[in-house]
């Protein structure tokens, strides 16, 4: 598994696994976001979620339950029981069963799947024929507590290992409406969007960054509350950058006046209005703020417009963007 793909790579791969009628298994380390990817993607595709935690299944829970049923002749069997967890035979739409966690459970949970992987049914029990099973685990380098995965289970999946990215968490996050500061900063710092340290309890990640951006405007201590979330170090660089970032020539200004509003010299600066024109791009004011970033060095003219048209696809049918596109495809291409 030593090739990876993008977090914006995997729709397209979720999409041909299941035109093919093939499970798949994502890899990745803690906190990248696996599982809201698997999420989106059944959003994007009206398709219901059914979700297993296969770390809080034992083998026998697979299955189901065991009753005893009388039969007519007075004779009673056991039979088992569908587990809750599982989608209705009959639901007529599309459905994604989302293992998740799967490298978490016991190698006894992950061998009672096999036949539910490959087969998409356990026992008398079906998936609806509309089904796309997609797992995702951790893997045991990662020091996130993961087991081995035999190679019957593995044999049942097709194997993708998700690395993140930061031109796609920033696009993600504009389009979440993340606080600016956040993408700014990962622009000027983009090795701290993923630092795991197995030393620390708190580390930056996709996932605490996104955390971070439901906390900021409810600190009660700017230090603690940031640290708490991505660590010590990360939180002290994050500080200072918004501290800059607040301090950015004046967007409305810049909007009225992109000519001759000053232009920053400082390179982490120079990615905080970036970060912040890149968040206040709309179709009302994409021609100034395109007019502006032309002023900019070309590598943070690159930056902003990549997040522009990450947070709004539809910009880059504006005719300031498409002549950005046209004048500078030596250094975008």
């Amino acid at each position: 598994m030593s090739m990876t793909i993008k977090p914006s790579q995997l729709p397209a791969e979720i999409a041909a696994c299941a035109t093919a009628d093939l499970s798949m298994m994502i890899w990745g380390a803690p906190g990248i976001g696996k599982s809201e990817m698997v999420y989106q993607y059944a959003k994007s595709q009206n398709a219901k979620l059914y979700e297993i935690r296969a770390n809080l299944f034992d083998p026998v829970d697979v299955r189901g339950g065991l009753k005893v049923v009388e039969q007519v002749d007075g004779s009673y069997r056991t039979r088992y029981g569908v587990p809750e967890d599982y989608p209705d035979t009959n639901y007529p739409g599309t459905v994604v069963l989302f293992i998740d966690d799967l490298t978490h459970a016991p190698k006894a949970t992950q061998n009672a799947l096999l036949q539910l992987l490959l087969m998409k049914r356990i026992g008398t029990y079906e998936l609806p024929t509309n089904t796309i099973i997609i797992a995702a685990g951790n893997r045991t380098y990662d020091r996130a507590g993961a087991n081995d995965m035999g190679q019957a289970v593995a044999d049942r999946f097709e194997h993708y290992t998700v690395e993140p990215n930061v031109d796609d968490f920033c696009a993600y996050a504009y389009q979440s409406g993340c606080d600016p500061s956040i993408p700014s900063f990962l622009r000027y710092r983009p090795n701290l969007l993923h630092d795991a340290d197995t030393q620390e309890k708190a580390f930056p990640t996709p996932r605490s960054w996104m955390r971070l951006n439901r906390k900021l405007p409810h600190l009660a201590d700017e230090f603690h509350g940031i640290a708490a979330s991505i660590g010590d170090g990360a939180a002290g660089e994050f500080i200072a950058h918004r501290k800059i970032f607040h301090e950015l020539p004046d967007i409305d200004q810049i909007i009225r006046s992109p000519g001759s509003v000053r232009v920053p010299t400082s390179a982490s600066t120079l990615y905080a209005v970036a970060g912040a024109l890149s968040a206040r791009a709309n179709q009302q004011d994409i021609k100034p703020i395109v007019t502006y970033l032309r002023r900019l060095p070309p590598e943070y003219q690159v930056v902003a417009v990549k997040d522009i048209i990450g947070k709004d696809r539809s910009l880059i049918t504006e005719p300031a963007v498409q002549s950005w596109t046209t004048d500078n495809a030596s250094i975008v291409f």
